[in-house]
């Protein structure tokens, strides 16, 4: 089996991540994206949202960037969405590359997840994960997009980050409804950053009241968006 073929999603015909380097792509477009290395130094909490959990790579790539200061403890909660959750079986497999890089936050993230998986019911799941100098407030809904984004509180999201998988390959999530959505559940001043900035993505986020603007993108992707409510 190919590189391609080992990181593909069969319910999307699309990989997780990108072949080149998955955990620099991750950093780069949505933690850096959303310029969450200097809101983490200067917050004690913080809301992220997701569409597309996938691996749960872009979790451990925020986890990465705390500083394991014992004087400087934040609180992050974490919501988002997945219809088709992994086994740990197959994020260990997936995430088998970034072992040495992510280190002790993924053995944790990989403790933690092997009880969750066996106990996820449709809809929201809820739990409370500890890594070094973060508590984490752990929220995945399993369903559709459609009815996840009517559930997230209203002007609640500090940054976004917009995954799952291109909207040629999951139109659903890119929906407008969706997107509208995102927007109602972004508090003042919050961020998004996504890997794509096809038009039919970039257009609904405007329309909603987004500030939308491109960025290079990771490796020999053109363009990335970046996006501010103000």
């Amino acid at each position: 089996m190919n590189t391609t073929q080992c990181l593909m999603n069969p319910f999307y015909q699309d990989c997780y991540f990108s072949d080149y380097d998955g955990q620099a792509e991750s950093f780069y477009i949505f933690i850096e994206g959303n310029h969450l290395p200097r809101r983490l130094r200067e917050s004690e909490t913080l809301h992220i949202g997701e569409t597309g959990f996938g691996t749960g790579l872009n979790l451990l790539s925020l986890l990465s960037c705390v500083l394991t200061d014992p004087s400087h403890l934040i609180s992050i909660k974490y919501s988002s969405l997945e219809k088709y959750p992994l086994t740990t079986e197959r994020i260990k497999e997936l995430l088998h590359p970034f072992e040495k890089t992510l280190g002790t936050n993924l053995t944790l993230y990989l403790t933690y997840w092997s009880s969750f998986y066996e106990s996820l019911t449709p809809g929201w799941n809820r739990c409370v994960w500890e890594f070094p100098s973060v508590q984490l407030d752990y929220n995945l809904y399993v369903g559709d997009a459609r009815d996840w984004c009517r559930e997230i509180e209203p002007r609640a999201v500090d940054a976004w980050f917009l995954d799952g998988h291109s909207p040629d390959k999951n139109p659903e999530i890119w929906s407008p409804s969706v997107l509208q959505s995102v927007y109602d559940k972004t508090a003042a001043g919050g961020t998004l950053a996504s890997f794509t900035a096809s038009g039919i993505v970039k257009s609904p986020l405007r329309e909603a009241g987004f500030f939308i603007k491109r960025k290079k993108g990771f490796g020999a992707k053109r363009h990335m968006i970046q996006g501010t409510k103000s």
